[in-house]
């Protein structure tokens, strides 16, 4: 384990410009980035895209590489992995298919989807099976470029499809393909009392990502909060990585509103908490 699997995300400079975001990471001599496709810092639909010369050129003075693309997707937002109108599904469809054509152009290969969000007058396992059917079709896009999609789990008070691992493994089985590929939201399995431990077990190397942010280790309401606001132990959570040879990334995704007003102190905090963590491995 190393410094450079330390990701920055967006996620909490909404309120800053993009370039600024590129430049606090240069000044904290982060390597990797997440990027959240929020419009305000780089537009995208089904439709429609920015350059992607903006991105490269923020790369290139920043020393920065986006190493995974985190797209919009929720409901009632258009982009639902589990949408259920023809409408919205062939959106859903053509706009990850533009982020993958965009994750291309960067060099990047690993694209952050959810199962979606399933309709409350409806059995979840209808939803399932949207969900399943629509991250085929992505992961068959994909595959040719060499894009992985790493899918993280949610907690269901947004979702019920796939808030545990025994129904992510449902997705898993489902999807069936070598580029479906898993992310360990340490929030989502707080909310769950789920373990690293446990996940790892289940899944194995098929875990490629985390979204790494403090919170309660179990029964947690939110869980995205900056480290250092919550009570999960950092040197406990990498070693469980560590013992199962994890090489992916760890995203700081704050969506802890504390961590929008000043997002930079807050990464500085994580970096020099991840730095001894490190030391005392």
């Amino acid at each position: 384990m190393n410094r450079d699997q330390l990701y920055a995300m967006n996620i909490h400079y909404r309120y800053y410009d993009l370039e600024y975001f590129f430049r606090a990471c240069q000044k904290m001599n982060l390597k990797h980035a997440e990027l959240w496709l929020c419009p305000q810092h780089f537009y995208i639909n089904s439709m429609w895209s920015e350059s992607p010369e903006k991105l490269k050129g923020l790369m290139k003075r920043s020393g920065v590489q986006i190493s995974c693309i985190c797209p919009e997707q929720n409901n009632p937002k258009p982009n639902n992995i589990a949408a259920r109108s023809e409408l919205l599904i062939e959106n859903t469809r053509k706009y990850f298919q533009n982020v993958i054509i965009l994750a291309s152009e960067l060099g990047c290969d690993k694209i952050l989807v959810t199962p979606g969000w399933n309709y409350h007058d409806e059995e979840v396992d209808e939803a399932r099976k949207r969900s399943i059917r629509m991250l085929q079709s992505l992961c068959d896009i994909a595959d040719p470029y060499g894009i992985s999609l790493a899918m993280e789990s949610i907690w269901d008070h947004s979702s019920d499809i796939a808030n545990t691992k025994e129904k992510v493994k449902l997705i898993k089985d489902g999807v069936d393909r070598e580029n479906f590929k898993l992310t360990v939201d340490l929030g989502a399995l707080g909310a769950v009392s789920e373990s690293i431990e446990e996940w790892f077990a289940l899944f194995g190397e098929d875990i490629i990502h985390c979204h790494f942010t403090d919170g309660k280790p179990a029964g947690c309401p939110t869980g995205h909060m900056p480290w250092g606001l919550g009570e999960r132990n950092m040197l406990e959570v990498l070693k469980a990585f560590e013992a199962n040879e994890y090489r992916g990334g760890f995203s700081m995704e704050y969506v802890d509103a504390r961590s929008f007003r000043n997002p930079e102190k807050w990464d500085r905090q994580t970096v020099e908490q991840f730095e001894s963590c490190l030391e005392r491995m």
